[in-house]
């Protein structure tokens, strides 16, 4: 396994290297499609210290001093970098207190930048466990209580983040944000801390999202995060740091998809050229997620096999996270929140079986408004959800009467309007998965991405004619649009084998 993450380093490793570059004078970490450094981002202090705990580790002197003169760049440039709009102030904090934790070498100028820098003053979870383990840093440092109030404070945010059954919502007041990928980080930092001696319970958390898993080894194939590598450092250091079989399948679908999506400058693990920057949201870069996974394999490599782990499985359905699995299939439904398209719901997030494999996953993608404005297909985002729409058309024959139409005005314009239409799916395993919806109002229009597998569909019983219709790509790869108009019949299952 350790020989395994080592060559995942490496290939990483080896991509991001030379967008360390002497630019204007200056060691800057270069993002090979913005052509700058993203300053305000992440990037560049963690493949800093990526470099300098990596070549401590291999004892190889070139990536230390790599990693020095960008540490020292990053450390001149911080006062100013810090005034920028969406400067990442916990985790650009976080990267500086690990290195301090590894080594003093630079123990002086990072406490001296760290209690210059305020933390980050929203609440998104996933932040928390870092601003906790900055404040642990400062505690150390200056032995007062103020900090150790900051993490007592960062600690009871995440509890009150988190439900019953083990998933953590991403913003509070619950009910507003989750996806997986947000989740598995706040697990994993809390990971981190237990590392660094921590007294914390997360078998539960560690449970939620080892039964999460899909049959094909993704783990991050639910809400705002789909498919992002951001996930998979992360997922990878804790299976590896708590002592998780399910390291050997994690381990295997980052193999099999890294490469390609190094070569690409891509941030998603699929076949796609970065600089489409497809289903990417507006705050995405591939330096700053490139230098983050390095930065967490490292890690793992670091705390291998440091801190056990019991997971605990809860399956009370309070997040709303709800996973049915039998010996040949798979399904998540999802009940859904309010803040992100691709978190909203009621949905079906995922659904696999042994004779096809993955069937569909991923739902929507980013949409317009919170940060997804720049990259965003409208199209192909708003049809990529298994469920239904409710339509709403104009025919764009010519209006009024008919003398109008003798006097040609024009017609009126051609349109279609179609919105999500929720309804909370019951779903059934035997040797087949059985998905049933009781609709509210008609007609509906039923809309099921796949990427294979046979589906049948009735309504009251009677069959549907679902045809295929259109194919789009979402962050997977391309799937095909199975359609049908319902007007009657408000008892609706869909069958898929």
């Amino acid at each position: 396994m350790r020989d395994r993450i080592e060559k995942l380093i490496n290939i990483t490793i080896n991509t991001c290297i030379p967008w360390v570059v002497l630019n204007d004078g200056v060691i800057q970490f270069i993002d090979p499609l913005e052509k700058k450094e993203i300053s305000a981002h992440y990037g560049t202090t963690h493949m800093a210290v990526s470099l300098i705990i990596y070549g401590e580790m291999k004892k190889n002197e070139v990536l230390i001093n790599k990693g020095e003169e960008l540490l020292f760049s990053v450390l001149d440039r911080w006062n100013e970098s810090k005034e920028l709009p969406g400067f990442h102030n916990d985790f650009n904090n976080f990267a500086l207190c690990v290195l301090d934790s590894y080594t003093d070498r630079y123990h002086q100028r990072i406490k001296e930048t760290v209690m210059g820098t305020r933390d980050t003053v929203f609440n998104t979870v996933n932040w928390l466990p870092m601003r906790w383990f900055v404040n642990k840093s400062r505690y150390k440092w200056t032995k007062e209580d103020m900090y150790l109030s900051i993490c007592e404070d960062c600690a009871r945010k995440i509890r009150s983040a988190t439900y019953s059954d083990g998933f953590i919502d991403d913003m509070l007041p619950k009910g507003r944000s989750f996806s997986l990928q947000y989740d598995i980080a706040t697990v994993a930092f809390m990971q981190y801390l237990r590392v660094q001696g921590e007294s914390i319970d997360i078998s539960a958390e560690t449970g939620a999202l080892l039964n999460a898993v899909c049959p094909d080894g993704d783990i991050n194939y639910m809400g705002r995060g789909t498919n992002q590598i951001f996930a998979w450092g992360l997922w990878i250091y804790l299976l590896a740091s708590s002592g998780q079989k399910t390291l050997d399948s994690a381990l295997s679908y980052l193999e099999n998809r890294l490469s390609k999506m190094l070569i690409n400058n891509n941030i998603m693990l699929n076949d796609y050229p970065g600089n489409e920057k497809y289903m990417w949201w507006d705050y995405h870069y591939c330096s700053v997620y490139t230098a983050h996974l390095l930065f967490w394999l490292i890690m793992t490599l670091n705390d291998y096999g440091k801190k056990e782990i019991s997971p605990r499985l809860i399956t009370d359905g309070s997040s709303g996270v709800h996973v049915y699995r039998n010996h040949n299939s798979f399904v998540v439904s999802f009940d859904g929140r309010t803040e992100y398209l691709a978190e909203s719901g009621p949905s079906i997030a995922a659904i696999w079986t042994e004779r096809s494999g993955v069937i569909y996953k991923g739902s929507f993608g980013p949409w317009y408004g919170l940060f997804g404005n720049r990259y965003n297909p409208a199209e192909a985002t708003i049809r990529n959800h298994w469920g239904f729409f409710k339509p709403c058309t104009v025919s764009g024959k010519p209006a009024g009467n008919i003398l109008s139409r003798i006097l040609m005005n024009p017609p009126n314009e051609a349109s279609e309007t179609i919105c999500p239409y929720y309804i909370m799916p019951a779903v059934e395993l035997s040797d087949r998965i059985k998905i049933t919806y009781h609709a509210g109002e008609l007609p509906l229009f039923l809309n099921l991405p796949v990427f294979g597998g046979t589906i049948r569909a009735t309504a009251d019983g009677k069959p549907l004619g679902i045809k295929e219709t259109l194919k789009l790509r979402n962050q997977y790869g391309w799937v095909t649009l199975k359609q049908q108009v319902i007007g009657s019949g408000k008892t609706i299952e869909i069958e898929v084998l």
